[in-house]
């Protein structure tokens, strides 16, 4: 992966992180603060639709598989470390839910850059688990 992918990817991953955690911090309590059901159902479509639009901007931006994983990092990496400072001072950043709805914030998040990662690894090991010439074949 070039460097000018990997600086776009991180770009794109402080772009999303943002809008997400405004997102959140605006209409957060509908998303957290609901019925368990409703909690883990936020959290599994999210979680994939997370995975789905990282891998896919990966293929349109014809980033080979095997570099998805590399991609996938950029693309998390900054939102996992800008979460720190607002996990930190959740009740006063995040001050339209309560301040116990942290540890549900902090598992969503947790959940969504783990599977953004999972997918990406493992769509790169695929990638380069397969042979890539006849000659490797024999």
């Amino acid at each position: 992966m070039s460097r000018k992918g990997k600086f776009g990817f991180i770009a794109l991953g402080f772009v999303i992180w943002a809008t997400g955690t405004l997102v959140y911090r605006i209409i957060g309590s509908f998303f957290f603060e609901v019925s368990a059901i409703g909690y883990w159902l936020n959290l599994i479509l999210t979680s994939l639709l997370c995975a789905v639009v990282s891998l896919g901007l990966m293929k349109w931006w014809k980033i080979e598989q095997k570099d998805w994983l590399q991609g996938a990092i950029c693309i998390a990496l900054p939102g996992m470390l800008s979460e720190i400072p607002i996990l930190a001072s959740f009740s006063e950043l995040m001050s339209n839910m309560q301040p116990a709805t942290a540890g549900r914030y902090a598992a969503f998040l947790f959940a969504c850059y783990s599977i953004v990662i999972g997918a990406a690894w493992f769509m790169s090991a695929k990638a380069t688990s397969q042979p890539t010439a006849v000659s490797d074949l024999m």
